[in-house]
């Protein structure tokens, strides 16, 4: 056989993104269980609410508490602890396969997951299984699916984006009121939908049916347990009560923490056919909303909140977009500092006692040796 023709079997690039995804679970794990051991983790009551998990209005939180609920082998922090770990492993395992997808070699798409992993804000989002933390989950899947749109906008991304709303309709209430306008957008960024009504119904529709379905779906569940809908709104109620909070803190705080973002401001100004504006506009302005929104409404967001789902945002962006080689290791500076950066003011915006029971190392109560 002649060289021409011999055919070379190019080896399979081994997947390693559940190995990944383990292994930041694993870390989580050792952090969750260290301020455990240290008495920092709360002890949840599931009886103390009619509607456990519903306090804060989403309906994530209250999936993850009734996931929680079946670990009957541990109390119920523990349990709701397990069920972030678990959510958070899923996250970091689709991050590092998408860094792939888009190009990142396999060692630069490592470095870039651990340095998410060790961001202080990450961190202290899942061990303390804030509500905040759904929102950046929600945050960071709208990305990807906005790209698409804007890149591809075929059924196929409309349906994709559609079903990505959900995650925000059901992450809480801050995020929830962004469904109409982002569902709108679907039929007005084509120009046959502004000029056709049947074609705008038709894109329209297909937009909004996932967000029935499930508004359906929880209004028929709450009727079906005798819930009340005074209850089911209490939480918007008390969420959107006026109120004027000063929003330069958690701006600031965005800004010396979050530097990563800085990517998607100079891939913008750089000529590139591969550029889409508007996904990179949406990206930015997200942690922008929730600052201010928290500033105007009772959010009670942490103050940490912003600057985290820049950090998610920006996740999401590069999780779907193609860079330069050049700028992935400004990425991965970008990541180092923002990282460094997130623990050195971590005395501003994180609970003291979390700071304290970070040491000594006694998982779950097991006092290390020595």
């Amino acid at each position: 056989m002649s060289q021409a023709g011999a055919t070379h079997a190019v080896p399979a690039r081994r997947d390693l993104a559940l190995p990944a995804g383990l292994l930041v679970a694993a870390f989580l794990l050792f952090l969750g269980g260290n301020l455990a051991g240290n008495g920092v983790i709360g002890h949840l009551d599931p009886a103390a609410t009619v509607l456990p998990g519903w306090e804060h209005g989403s309906l994530l939180r209250v999936l993850a508490v009734w996931v929680a609920s079946w670990f009957g082998f541990v109390d119920a922090g523990t349990a709701l602890l397990l069920v972030y770990v678990l959510m958070a492993c899923i996250g970091a395992l689709l991050t590092y396969r998408f860094l792939l997808v888009s190009g990142w070699p396999a060692l630069q798409a490592t470095l870039a997951l651990a340095l998410i992993a060790a961001n202080a804000f990450l961190i202290y989002a899942t061990t303390t299984t804030s509500a905040e933390f759904l929102l950046l989950l929600a945050v960071a899947a709208l990305i990807p699916a906005q790209r698409r749109l804007e890149a591809v906008g075929d059924v196929q991304a409309v349906i994709n984006y559609s079903l990505t709303l959900t995650l925000l309709l059901v992450a809480g209430p801050p995020l929830m009121v962004l469904v109409p306008l982002l569902v709108l957008a679907v039929p007005l960024r084509e120009a046959e939908a502004r000029r056709k009504p049947q074609v705008f119904a038709a894109m329209l529709l297909v937009a909004v049916v996932p967000t029935l379905i499930i508004i359906a779906g929880v209004w028929a569940m709450a009727a079906r347990a005798g819930l009340s809908a005074d209850l089911l709104l209490q939480p918007f109620a008390e969420d959107f009560v006026p109120i004027r909070r000063p929003v330069a803190a958690m701006i600031v705080l965005s800004a010396i923490s979050a530097p990563v973002a800085a990517i998607l401001v100079i891939h913008g100004a750089i000529p590139d056919r591969r550029r889409k504006p508007l996904t990179t506009f949406v990206a930015l302005a997200l942690p922008l909303y929730l600052a201010i929104g928290n500033s105007f409404f009772d959010w009670q967001l942490a103050p940490w909140a912003p600057a985290a789902a820049m950090m998610a945002t920006a996740m999401g962006w590069l999780c779907s977009t193609r860079v330069r080689p050049w700028m992935r290791w400004l990425t991965l500076a970008m990541l180092l500092v923002s990282a460094l950066a997130s623990w050195v003011v971590a005395g501003l915006w994180a609970d003291p006692a979390w700071l304290e029971g970070l040491m000594p190392i006694q998982l779950y109560g097991l006092t290390s040796p020595g």
